[in-house]
């Protein structure tokens, strides 16, 4: 499968129109099955103001635009953007098929212990595995992907493959640098992490997007400026990894 992360840089891409076309610019360069984005990629991981200013006819627009350009280049979509729905708001990661479809669609159920995310979203309630090219997928955004019992249960469950749109600070550097490694390593699980660089006027984004194979060894690791990467992954050493350090198996007897 050939994947692809893009980090944008915070002040870049000030308009849905200018995300979009940066997206298709990419993809008329580059031939991906997949194409993972940061945390709310249509407005950017800014403050309260900033998130909330787009309207829903905005994400209507850009959830339908994500959709169309999925299909256009054949590429599988992972998009963050704030979601409407009832009066609540949620931090979404929306996963474009190749038809013009929404294969699935994830609202974070662990927000962030920061003011903007606590009062702004409510809370997703599950978590689930899909198909992507018949690879066991799942999607987890940013802080859910730092509980190890989250990513140990989907990896129990089948996933190969998990999908992390992220807005991770300088602050934080260890949780890309060194936990998506030991995540990867103890569930033998290929990992996408695609975040932000630059500063804003409240975060001082760290860059470092990564795709990890299921050793725990980069595949791509990006730097602190704005760039795209890409790589191929083959799940086939998954399967014997797995057989060769059968955590999951030992886990049983443990909890038996």
């Amino acid at each position: 499968m050939k994947i692809g992360i893009f980090q944008p840089n915070i002040y870049h891409y000030s308009t849905i129109d200018s995300k979009l076309s940066k997206l298709e610019e990419i993809l008329k360069s580059y031939d991906l099955d997949l194409l993972v984005l940061p945390e709310l990629f249509l407005s950017f991981y800014l403050s309260k103001a900033q998130v909330s200013q787009y309207l829903n006819e905005d994400i209507q627009f850009f959830k339908k635009k994500i959709l169309q350009i999925g299909k256009k280049f054949q590429c599988h979509l992972v998009c963050g953007y704030p979601e409407y729905e009832n009066d609540k708001i949620f931090n979404s990661a929306l996963v474009a098929g190749t038809h013009n479809n929404i294969i699935y669609n994830h609202r974070k159920t662990f927000l962030a212990p920061n003011p903007m995310e606590q009062s702004l979203f409510s809370k997703g309630q599950n978590f689930e595995i899909f198909n992507i090219n018949d690879i066991r997928c799942s999607t987890l955004i940013c802080y859910e992907f730092e509980f190890p019992e989250i990513v140990r249960k989907l990896a129990r469950l089948g996933a190969q493959l998990m999908l992390i749109p992220t807005a991770l600070t300088e602050e934080f550097k260890f949780i890309s640098n060194e936990m998506l490694k030991t995540r990867a390593f103890e569930n033998q699980i290929v990992m996408v992490y695609a975040n932000y660089c630059g500063k804003s006027d409240s975060h001082d984004f760290c860059g470092n997007s990564a795709i990890v194979n299921e050793k725990g060894e980069d595949l791509i690791r990006l730097g602190s400026e704005e760039e795209f990467a890409m790589a191929e992954v083959n799940f086939e050493s998954q399967e014997s990894r797995r057989k060769r350090l059968p955590y999951f198996e030992d886990l049983t007897k443990f909890e038996a």
